[in-house]
């Protein structure tokens, strides 16, 4: 049995393939300078809702043949981009490096018919040292004696609905987005320990 996969490219239309049977219908071109974004993506990175001609999502696959990628944004809509030599990325060493299901942006131009990327950007690994880790168990301690007895700092960098839906005791909301202009949150005893913990990496 052969599964169709829905493929959305600017003025192409829709092709929906079952069996033997092909179906085209009419498809919205999108626009120019249009957001195209994995709710995922946004729940973290709120400043991707004011970027234009950029599109948010999972890498899914490139065709070397046809200098093209297909990044999804939900659900079974992906994107078809376009990339040249002059293409640029960051966080992997070129476009080959690229594997499904890596989060990337991309800015695009608008061609014609095609999207044509002009910056990939994948999300960089995150390596955190050993030392810097804490335990459940460890945490769970901490936790039961509370912030003042425990001499800690708890902070969920989760988006607000998130905290909102439930959270560690006594942790305290500072989105990851919103940490820059949040600074002043934190204790002013610099020696405090600080917890951060979020959704997990993805």
């Amino acid at each position: 049995m052969k599964i169709a996969t829905t493929i959305i490219r600017p003025a192409l239309g829709l092709w929906v393939a079952a069996g033997a049977l092909t179906l085209l219908l009419a498809a919205p071109q999108p626009a120019a300078a249009k957001l195209m974004a994995d709710q995922k993506c946004l729940k973290c990175h709120s400043e991707v809702k004011g970027m234009q001609s950029t599109v948010a999502g999972e890498f899914q696959s490139r065709s070397n043949k046809a200098m093209s990628l297909v990044v999804n944004v939900g659900g079974e809509k992906n994107i078809v981009l376009k990339y040249t030599k002059d293409t640029t990325v960051a966080n992997v060493p070129n476009i080959k490096a690229l594997k499904k299901p890596i989060p990337v942006r991309v800015s695009y131009v608008a061609k014609g018919s095609d999207l044509v990327a002009t910056k990939i950007v994948a999300k960089p690994t995150i390596k955190v040292p050993e030392k810097q880790l804490i335990g459940v168990k460890d945490l769970a301690a901490l936790v039961a004696k509370g912030p003042q007895a425990g001499g800690f700092m708890l902070l969920d960098s989760r988006p607000p609905i998130r905290y909102n839906e439930g959270h560690i005791p006594g942790a305290v909301m500072m989105p990851f987005p919103k940490m820059p202009e949040m600074m002043g949150k934190l204790p002013k005893d610099k020696s405090k320990l600080l917890i951060f913990y979020c959704e997990g990496f993805r």
